[in-house]
């Protein structure tokens, strides 16, 4: 089923304890999935062609361990 699930429900996103928290939170129930921010970060910087997205996303890393 393909649906755009955030006009469905709502979609947060946390930070907690250096993990990326994903809440969908719909009619139907409630999802949630952790990852390491660390490990999300890498990933995005891989989708991501160039060098001048590394730098700014390894900022952001060194801010979101606070």
């Amino acid at each position: 089923m393909d649906a755009e699930l955030y006009k469905k429900g709502e979609v947060s996103v946390n930070i907690v304890a250096g993990d990326l928290i994903l809440v969908y939170e719909g009619k139907g129930g409630k999802v949630e999935a952790k990852v390491e921010t660390d490990y999300f970060m890498d990933l995005l910087a891989e989708k991501i062609p160039g060098e001048v997205d590394d730098a700014v996303i390894n900022l952001l890393k060194a801010a979101l361990k606070g």
